[in-house]
């Protein structure tokens, strides 16, 4: 989750009873947030571990035995045809190194994760069907009634895939065994899981989010966050530090990430590590020499690949996904 700013903090502790404490306290803010929740710290990794990859169903994921399911590909195409999973698994194998995360994530949230897919690509499945020039949105139907689309320009490009393994293994069923959809540069809502039919229609469809007024697009923003050093952090001034985090613009990739180590005031670049691909996040550090001690504010922003910066605006999820900057707050001891 972002960390708080120090007029959201006071109000929380106001609330706990703890504000005066904090006030009339010698403490830092830094150390007084590590007394109060701790510092629990996650690695991160190039590619997210299976079992560390968000979640985000809210149904018991419905289980589909390999050697039963089947995959129909029907309605404004030519040739209808129904793939089972030993058919699947022999079309042209594509491997896609790509970052999901859920429209509902928040800035420096952990509901977002980079992972190897294996598939074949929809576009090759869509061109065996021959589709009709009456066609407008392809949805994607999962075994659980959970449904999405996107338009038939954006399926036909090469980057998408009806992936059916997952850093090297097949899917997990909590990942969408025996198949889903992965589509880069789109918010986790249109990563069909449980694939069971794709339906290709001659008007807009409006799916399960989109009834409830998400985004039909959902394109991801771009977001960077801090990884190390975290709020609550207690650190020695005495060496050079080393800042590192992460930053995600979906399919347009990041072209820069900038730290400032006092608020906002001035902002410093900070050096990039190759993208493990087009769709993925980038890692980014910076080396730090504080010469002041107390607290220091941490904020990270990036800019994309095509050039936009990072928006500042602090807005919620809905609809279309959150925007704001990350800060993390460290006391330089």
């Amino acid at each position: 989750m972002k960390a708080l700013s120090r007029r959201q903090l006071l109000q929380m502790t106001a609330g706990l009873g703890l504000a005066s404490v904090l006030l009339q306290s010698s403490s830092s803010l830094a150390s007084m947030w590590s007394q109060v929740f701790g510092q629990a710290k996650r690695e991160i990794l190039p590619i997210t571990p299976n079992e560390e990859f968000y979640m985000t169903s809210y149904r018991t994921p419905p289980f589909l035995p390999a050697d039963q399911w089947t995959l129909s590909i029907h309605g404004e195409v030519k040739k209808p045809f129904t793939l089972n999973y030993a058919k699947l698994l022999e079309q042209p194998r594509v491997l896609e190194i790509v970052t999901l995360e859920c429209v509902g994530n928040g800035v420096g949230g952990e509901a977002i994760g980079t992972a190897e897919w294996q598939g074949v690509r929809l576009k090759t499945v869509l061109d065996r069907a021959e589709v009709s020039n009456q066609a407008y949105d392809v949805i994607f139907h999962a075994a659980d009634g959970y449904s999405d689309s996107l338009p038939i320009e954006r399926a036909m490009m090469d980057d998408l895939l009806i992936a059916y393994r997952m850093n090297g293994v097949p899917l997990p069923l909590g990942h969408g065994f025996p198949a889903r959809i992965i589509a880069p540069g789109h918010y986790g809502m249109k990563h069909v899981q449980w694939l069971t039919s794709i339906e290709l229609q001659p008007k807009d469809y409006q799916g399960y989010y989109q009834e409830k007024g998400w985004s039909d697009e959902a394109i991801v923003k771009t977001t960077s966050w801090i990884t190390d050093p975290q709020t609550g952090d207690i650190l020695r001034g005495d060496k050079p530090l080393t800042i590192k985090g992460l930053a995600f613009a979906g399919s347009r990739g990041i072209r820069q990430v900038d730290l400032s180590t006092n608020g906002g005031e001035t902002w410093n670049n900070t050096q990039l590590s190759p993208a493990l691909s087009d769709y993925s996040w980038v890692q980014w550090d910076y080396e730090w020499e504080p010469r002041v001690r107390g607290d220091h504010r941490l904020l990270v922003r990036a800019t994309d690949g095509i050039g936009s910066l990072q928006s500042a605006e602090e807005t919620n999820p809905f609809p279309d996904g959150v925007t704001g900057l990350f800060e993390s707050i460290v006391l330089i001891e």
